[in-house]
């Protein structure tokens, strides 16, 4: 069996993906009117401030210094025994993977950012249809994908491998 048609449901997903970048920025408009309609609005106020607050369980420096210090905890719990731990190098090699998995999406998620290059929307000129500015390095034009999302989406992968019961929670 060649390696073709071990992955081509995931090579079919990622054309389709990037096929659909190209086509669907013009839901862009729909969904930055609709947004600035509520933000003009009085309930505006508290709903941006909401997704502000939402926002920051993306960030990605949680994660890091979780990861890190969860290693270094049961790293030094290993040397020094403190609390006997049936499982605690599976625990160590835990945080260890989860910080290289983060570490790892977040390239790849800036590298895309560079070869993609589309306009964030405090950058777009929604009068006029935007352009995407490929291979790029001005950081106006790193909006996609998006740093939050795929660190959200590699946590909850975490999460899912290390809790399989828990996965529908992790997942909805």
């Amino acid at each position: 069996m060649s390696i073709l048609n071990k992955i081509k449901y995931e090579l079919l997903i990622l054309i389709l993906l990037t096929i659909s970048i190209f086509f669907s920025f013009d839901a862009d408009f729909l969904f930055y009117n609709y947004f600035l309609d509520i933000n003009q609005s009085l309930n505006g106020v508290f709903l941006k401030e909401f997704f502000i607050s939402i926002t920051k369980l993306g960030s990605s420096s949680w994660y890091f210094a979780i990861s890190f210090t969860g290693f270094i905890v049961f790293y030094l719990n290993n040397k020094i025994q403190i609390i006997k731990f049936k499982k605690s190098n599976k625990i160590v090699n835990f945080f260890i993977s989860s910080f290289f998995y983060i570490l790892t999406v977040g390239v790849i998620t800036q590298i895309l950012k560079h070869i993609i290059g589309r306009p964030r929307p405090n950058y777009t000129d929604f009068e006029n249809t935007f352009e995407f500015n490929f291979f790029t390095f001005e950081s106006s034009f790193h909006s996609f994908p998006s740093g939050h999302s795929s660190t959200i989406f590699i946590v909850c992968f975490i999460m899912i491998a290390a809790f399989p019961k828990l996965k529908y929670f992790f997942t909805s």
